[in-house]
C-alpha cells in the first residue's frame, strides 16, 4: 500500500535528527577538517570546509531553492533553459537583475549536455547536477569539485534536499525555517480536508498536450493530490504511465487537471466527449507553471490551488491572498510582489 504524503514529514525528521547528529567535524587522512556535511539524492556525502560561495545550479528546480535560501550571492552558473523558456524567463528575470541581463553564465552545451571547461573557468566550490548526469558527476568529482545530485520524487526528498542544500551554504537555519512554514500549510489542507466525506478523483495530463501520458501514485504530481484531498483517477502505482483513451473514459475522473496545455487540445479530443469532466467543464489549468513547481516548495502553492478549485466552497482564504502569502514566504515579500506583478 502506498505511503501517505505525511509518512514523508515523518522520516523527513528522522533524517534531519541523524543528519544533526553527525555534524561534528569530519577529517579526512590528511587531517583536513570538513565541518560542513550534507548528503545528496545517491546518498552520496558531500563535505566542504566553510560554506559553499561559488555555485553553479544546473537543476531550474535548484537554482529555485537558492533563492528561496537568500543565496543568490553565491550563483555564478545557471542552466541555459532559465534563458530560453518563456515559462521561466520572466520570473527568474524579476528576481535577479543578473538573469535579465543574462549576465550569469550557463555552462551547457545543450539543455543536457555540459561544458566541462566553462565550469572549470567558474571555479565552482558547488556544483547541484541531475543525479542521474553519472558521468559528469564522477568527471567532476575527479576534478576535485564537490557536487551535489537531485532527484526529487517526493514531498519527504524534496524537504531533505532544501535541508542539505541549506547546509552545504551556510544556510541551515533558514532551510528550516521554509520547511517549516511549508509543513505548517500543509497542516492547515490536512485540516480542511477533514470535513471531505467523498474525495473527488483528478487525472492529470503532463505538459505539452500529452493527454495520455499521466501520473501515477508515486511522485510529487501524486503528493499534491494527497495533501489537496484528492484521488488519483490512475490507480497504477508507477511515476508515470502512458494509458489510451479508452482506459481514461473507463477511469471518468471529476476533474482534469493540465500543466502548460491549452485547454482547447483536450476539449478537441473528440474521443473524450464523453467524459463527465469535459461535458461539466470540469476542466482546470495549473497556470503559470512557475508558481506551482512542484518540483520546489511551491508544492504547496500547487497543493492549495488544487484544493481552490476542486472543492470551492472549502476554500477558507482567496487564492491570490494565499499567493501572496506563500511567495513572501518563500522568497521574501519585495520578490513575491515582483513575481505576481
Amino acid at each position: 500500500m502506498k505511503k501517505p504524503y505525511f509518512s514523508y514529514i515523518f522520516c523527513f525528521l528522522t533524517f534531519a535528527s541523524l543528519l544533526s547528529s553527525c555534524q561534528s567535524n569530519q577529517a579526512d587522512h590528511s587531517g583536513k577538517t570538513y565541518p560542513i556535511v550534507a548528503v545528496d539524492a545517491s546518498g552520496d556525502t558531500i563535505r566542504l570546509t566553510k560554506p559553499a560561495q561559488r555555485v553553479v545550479s544546473l537543476v531550474p528546480a535548484a537554482l529555485d531553492a537558492l533563492y528561496m535560501l537568500h543565496a543568490d550571492s553565491a550563483i555564478v552558473g545557471i542552466p541555459n533553459r532559465i534563458y530560453t523558456d518563456p515559462n521561466v524567463y520572466p520570473y527568474f528575470s524579476k528576481i535577479d537583475v543578473r538573469i535579465k541581463e543574462k549576465l550569469i553564465p550557463t555552462p551547457t552545451i545543450t539543455e543536457s549536455g555540459l561544458s566541462m571547461e566553462t565550469i572549470i573557468k567558474l571555479n565552482p566550490d558547488l556544483v547541484i547536477i541531475p543525479s542521474n548526469n553519472t558521468d559528469a558527476i564522477q568527471m567532476l568529482k575527479e576534478l576535485g569539485i564537490a557536487v551535489f545530485g537531485i532527484s526529487t520524487q517526493n514531498f519527504g526528498e524534496l524537504n531533505l534536499e532544501v535541508l542539505n542544500l541549506g547546509i552545504l551554504l551556510g544556510k541551515e537555519a533558514r532551510a528550516k525555517e521554509l520547511i517549516a512554514f511549508s509543513q505548517d500549510k500543509i497542516q492547515d489542507l490536512k485540516e480542511l480536508n477533514k470535513d471531505i466525506t467523498n474525495k473527488k478523483t483528478i487525472y492529470y495530463a503532463w505538459s505539452g498536450g500529452r493527454i495520455y501520458s499521466t501520473t501515477g501514485r508515486k511522485g510529487l504530481i501524486n503528493d499534491c493530490f494527497e495533501m489537496a484531498g484528492l484521488e488519483n483517477a490512475c490507480p497504477y502505482e508507477i511515476d508515470a504511465p502512458n494509458i489510451s483513451p479508452e482506459t481514461l473514459i473507463s477511469w471518468n475522473p471529476d476533474i482534469m487537471l493540465l500543466w502548460n496545455t491549452p485547454e482547447s487540445v483536450l476539449y478537441d479530443k473528440k474521443e473524450l466527449s464523453s467524459l463527465d469532466a469535459l461535458k461539466e467543464k470540469r476542466v482546470f489549468n495549473l497556470s503559470p507553471p512557475f508558481l506551482y513547481d512542484p518540483h520546489t516548495l511551491k508544492i504547496v502553492l500547487a497543493s492549495i490551488a488544487i484544493h481552490h478549485y476542486s472543492y470551492p466552497t472549502a476554500a477558507a482564504n482567496n487564492l491570490s491572498v494565499e499567493q501572496l502569502e506563500i511567495l513572501s514566504a518563500l522568497y521574501g515579500p519585495e520578490k513575491a510582489k515582483l513575481i505576481l506583478q
